[in-house]
């Protein structure tokens, strides 16, 4: 993984709203704090909390109210902005024993990296099954491992498509596409009729983001890249999510220069007026109506699912977000999980929706007016979180990703025809798989 993000999609966290003002009351959303408590007489009532240098804002004052609520000392370790040389440098401290993070903050795709070296605290005894059930289905299984719970979701975030639905109006349509050869078609009129720049743009760059628009393609046509820890991606159904994303670029429909596009210029391409479509994150919605960043407003904006290969398919898209880890070698565990509870309960959750733009794991505040008055994305496409799914789950994501991103680029380029790519993916996963 190679960039900073808030999800597998590498949307940075410093283009956000950061919560300015101070958080709200510490209710722990009914979670238990049983079992492992082994605290460390000898520091005190300290806890070490790991994150990202550009989380460190959006943290500082719900910190600082902790500490004043529960008479403990919040040490900030500041890591690396960039997911990949984070997870790296936590890494290397959890291969060297070290106990001296309790809690980590960390990316949708770490548990079952990080769980199957034993090196995160089990937290299926502390999460009670009715407070398991507030959370979101899909964060829920991004931080479960072989039958246990190792994370704790903080916020989350899914895939949107983005369309000027003003355009789409003039052009006769009415609606978004189901499909994505609707869209090409559609794409393709609105570029003739408009002399538009870019008909579909989205994140086709060799990076992590990369990977997570690859695989959308593939699940959306029905295929898969692992099933049940089985490489599959050298089905039909896979190799026909590949053909589509090259189809677009070869079409015209997607301009070449999406291969090498991350989030900040396909969004560019979007709220600068010079694309009709967009794959991208909840946060777009918030720029889109700052007039200091978008020349567009949100009566010209649509949002809705991405589509899918044929009609009869599920809408799915590859969401992301960060998760509350526990290091299983803390010897402070009952004051680190006291602040697992704080920054995942519902109250924190609001501030970090109606003033970050992040959007919330617990599925009640979906239905919140308040959080939809702040980010009406959610309820103008209200069934696409419910269809959000993980990253492919494995111990070796981080190689395969990077074998994925390789891949995927290379037929997105046409550098490798779709099937080739897919066959040469297999292998190396497969590599990757049995040599662990």
């Amino acid at each position: 993984m190679s960039t900073s993000r808030t999800s597998v999609s590498g949307t940075t966290l410093s283009r956000r709203r950061f919560l300015q003002a101070g958080t709200a009351g510490a209710a722990l959303l009914g979670l238990s704090a049983c079992g492992g408590g082994d605290d460390a007489a000898g520091d005190g009532r300290k806890v070490v909390l790991a994150a990202s240098t550009d989380q460190r804002e959006l943290l500082r004052k719900p910190l600082a109210q902790f500490q004043a609520a529960h008479g403990v000392t919040v040490e900030y370790r500041t890591m690396p902005a960039d997911t990949g040389a984070y997870f790296d440098q936590i890494r290397t401290q959890f291969q060297a024993g070290s106990d001296d993070i309790d809690v980590i903050a960390g990316d949708v795709s770490w548990p079952a990296q990080l769980a199957a070296h034993g090196w995160l605290a089990d937290l299926t005894p502390r999460l009670a099954p009715a407070a398991r059930a507030a959370f979101l289905p899909a964060t829920i299984a991004a931080n479960t491992y072989r039958g246990k719970l190792y994370g704790v979701p903080w916020f989350n975030d899914a895939g949107f498509l983005y369309y000027r639905e003003d355009l789409l109006e003039k052009a006769g349509y009415g609606g978004p596409p189901e499909t994505w050869q609707e869209l090409q078609e559609m794409a393709l009129k609105v570029k003739a009729d408009t002399k538009i720049l870019n008909g579909y743009v989205f994140q086709g760059a060799r990076y992590e983001g990369g990977t997570v628009n690859g695989t959308e393609f593939i699940r959306s046509s029905g295929g898969d890249v692992l099933r049940n820890g089985k490489v599959v991606i050298g089905e039909p159904a896979a190799v026909r999510g590949l053909q589509i994303a090259r189809g677009l670029v070869a079409s015209g429909a997607s301009p070449a220069s999406v291969a090498e596009f991350k989030e900040d210029e396909s969004a560019g391409s979007f709220v600068g007026g010079k694309a009709v479509f967009l794959r991208s994150w909840g946060y777009l919605y918030s720029v889109v109506s700052d007039k200091t960043q978008s020349k567009l407003s949100r009566s010209q904006v649509g949002v809705t699912e991405l589509p899918v290969a044929q009609q009869g398919l599920p809408h799915v898209n590859v969401g992301g977000g960060w998760n509350l880890f526990l290091n299983r070698e803390s010897r402070r565990k009952d004051l680190a999980w006291s602040l697992i509870t704080y920054l995942a309960a519902e109250p924190q959750q609001r501030i970090w929706a109606t003033e970050g733009s992040l959007m919330p794991t617990l599925t009640g505040l979906y239905g919140d007016a308040e959080v939809l008055g702040t980010m009406p994305v959610l309820g103008r496409a209200r069934t696409v979180v419910p269809h959000t799914t993980t990253p492919p789950i494995s111990p070796y994501y981080a190689d395969m990703s990077l074998a994925m991103a390789k891949h995927f680029n290379a037929s997105l380029r046409g550098a490798e025809p779709p099937e080739q790519a897919a066959a040469g993916l297999a292998s190396e996963l497969q590599k990757i798989v049995d040599h662990g």
